[in-house]
C-alpha cells in the first residue's frame, strides 16, 4: 500500500477498529450508572464508541500512547 493516504490505507481501520471496542468498552462503564432506560444506555454507549473510534483511526499510534500513559499503563 505505498504511496495511500493514511486515512484509505490499513492503518486507519486497524486503529478504529480496536478503537470500536475500547470505546465500547469506556462507554458502557461511563453510562451504566446514567440512565435507566436500556435504550439510552446503548445510545449513550454506541455514540461513546464511535467518537473515541473515528478520534484513534484519526490520530493513531500517539493518541494510544497518551491514553495508556493517562489510563497508568
Amino acid at each position: 500500500m505505498k504511496g495511500d493516504d493514511y486515512m484509505q490505507g490499513r492503518h486507519f481501520w486497524t486503529h478504529f477498529c480496536c478503537g470500536l471496542v475500547v470505546g465500547g468498552i469506556w462507554g458502557a462503564w461511563i453510562c451504566w450508572g446514567l440512565f435507566d432506560s436500556r435504550l439510552a444506555f446503548i445510545g449513550c454507549t454506541v455514540a461513546i464508541a464511535l467518537v473515541f473510534a473515528f478520534a484513534v483511526g484519526y490520530w493513531g499510534d500517539p493518541l494510544w500512547r497518551r491514553l495508556l500513559d493517562w489510563w497508568g499503563w
